[in-house]
């Protein structure tokens, strides 16, 4: 008869060998007050800033959407990228029909409720 070994618990990584999210939340600038931020405008914020950062580069940086209303919304990166994801942002333009829309950072935080705190 074949006995069972009890299974082992799998190790928990250092907390220094974890990655450090930073939670960036922007702003869209604009004229034209009826504009919206709605989830096909997101996705081509964060399709443009893979396509600018690169493949390896956008793996690397980890971009995760998080929440978004109206005007802004919140994107999740490794802290090392925060400031290429700044760039990137610098230099997308939204076409919406007429006028173009310019992306603002608002904020970086390192904790997500303060970042939803200012959404």
């Amino acid at each position: 008869m074949a006995t069972k070994k009890p299974q082992q618990k799998q190790k928990t990584l250092m907390p220094t060998l974890k990655e450090n999210q930073r939670y960036l939340v922007f702003e869209l600038k604009n004229i034209d007050q009826n504009f919206v931020l709605n989830k096909a405008v997101y996705d081509n914020i964060l399709k443009q800033c893979n396509d600018m950062l690169g493949i390896f580069e956008a793996a690397k940086a980890g971009l995760m959407p998080v929440k978004f209303n109206e005007k802004r919304g919140i994107i999740r990166v490794n802290n090392k990228y925060v400031d290429k994801l700044k760039v990137c942002l610098g230099l997308i333009k939204i076409n919406n029909g007429i006028n173009n829309t310019i992306i603002d950072c608002v904020l970086v935080s390192g904790m997500l409720n303060k970042a939803e705190s200012m959404l």
